[in-house]
C-alpha cells in the first residue's frame, strides 16, 4: 500500500493502521514528512498571501498616504500630531510616534504593519515580529524606507521560499517529537493490553495514529477557524486512536504453566 492510500485509510480505520506495524521504519518516516507537508501548506499559504499583500500595500502607502517621518537615535519622529492608521488591501499600516500603539495592539489587528515610537512591528495572522530601532544603529527616513521596501519586494520570492522551508523543517521536528511522545503512551497500552510489540512497531503505529487530528487541524487552518483548546483536543484524538489501534492487535499468548505441561506429559 502506498503512502497516499495509507493516509486515506489512517483517517478512519484503526484496524488498517494496526497492520502497518510490520512495515519498515523508512516508509513511516516518509509518511511523517507527508503529514508535516499537509499541515504546513495552509499556514504557508496564508502566511505568503498575507506577507505579499501587506508589503504591497505598505509600499503603496509609504509612497502616497503616510506623512514624512524619520528614525533617529532609536526613535520615530513623524509629521503628525496623532497616530495615523490606514487600511490597504485588507492590511493595516500604522504610523505612531506617540506611544499609543504597542505590540499587542498591532497583533490585535491580525494583519498589520506598525511603524511605532521605538520599534517596527509586522503582524501576519495575529503573530507579530518586532524589530527595535536601537538595533539598526542608523538613521532612516521615509524616502529611505521606500527604497528598502522596493528592494525587499524584489527579493520577496526568495525570502518566502526560505521562510517556508524553515517552517516545514520546524514542523517536521515538532511532528517527530509528537509521534515519539505518543509512542510512550503506546508502551503503556502495550503492557496493559498485553500486546507483543517492540518500540519500533509502537512508534510506527503512533505515527499513523496522528493522521486524523493532523488532517482535521489542517482543514481548520485552511479555513482560518480557531479551535478552542486545540492542543488538548489534538492529543485526546491521538491517544484515543492509538488505543483503538492496539485493541485491533491480537493479544499475546500467555506462557503455559510448567506444571500443566508436566501433567499433560504424564497423561
Amino acid at each position: 500500500m502506498n503512502v497516499f492510500k495509507q493516509l486515506y485509510s489512517s483517517i478512519y480505520s484503526p484496524k488498517t493502521i494496526s497492520t502497518f506495524r510490520f512495515q519498515g521504519i523508512g516508509k513511516t518516516i516518509l509518511f511523517v514528512f507527508l503529514l508535516t507537508l499537509l499541515s504546513t501548506i495552509p499556514t504557508a499559504f496564508h502566511f505568503t498571501s498575507g506577507l505579499t499583500e501587506g508589503l504591497k500595500g505598505f509600499d503603496e502607502t509609504l509612497r502616497n498616504d503616510l506623512p514624512s517621518f524619520s528614525i533617529e537615535d532609536g526613535k520615530l519622529n513623524a509629521d503628525s500630531d496623532k497616530p495615523v492608521e490606514i487600511r490597504k488591501n485588507n492590511f493595516i499600516i500604522i504610523l505612531d510616534d506617540t506611544g499609543a500603539f504597542g505590540i499587542e495592539e498591532i497583533e490585535a489587528k491580525q494583519n498589520a504593519i506598525g511603524i511605532l515610537e521605538n520599534q517596527f512591528v509586522f503582524a501576519a495572522n495575529g503573530q507579530a515580529q518586532t524589530y527595535e530601532y536601537d538595533l539598526m544603529s542608523m538613521s532612516l527616513t521615509s524616502e529611505d524606507l521606500i527604497d528598502v521596501s522596493k528592494q525587499f519586494n524584489d527579493l520577496l520570492p526568495l525570502i518566502i521560499s526560505i521562510l517556508i522551508f524553515i517552517m516545514y523543517l520546524f514542523g517536521a521536528f515538532v511532528k517527530f517529537i509528537e509521534v515519539t511522545f505518543l509512542a510512550l503512551f503506546g508502551l503503556v497500552f502495550k503492557n496493559s493490553l498485553q500486546r507483543k510489540l517492540n518500540f519500533k512497531q509502537v512508534w510506527v503505529l503512533a505515527a499513523y495514529s496522528t493522521t486524523l487530528a493532523t488532517i482535521f487541524f489542517a482543514i481548520m487552518d485552511s479555513l482560518l477557524i480557531s479551535v478552542p483548546n486545540g492542543f488538548i483536543i489534538n492529543w485526546f484524538v491521538h491517544v484515543i486512536v492509538l488505543y483503538l489501534v492496539f485493541k485491533e492487535i491480537p493479544q499475546s499468548k500467555k506462557p503455559i504453566n510448567a506444571d500443566k505441561q508436566k501433567i499433560k506429559t504424564l497423561e
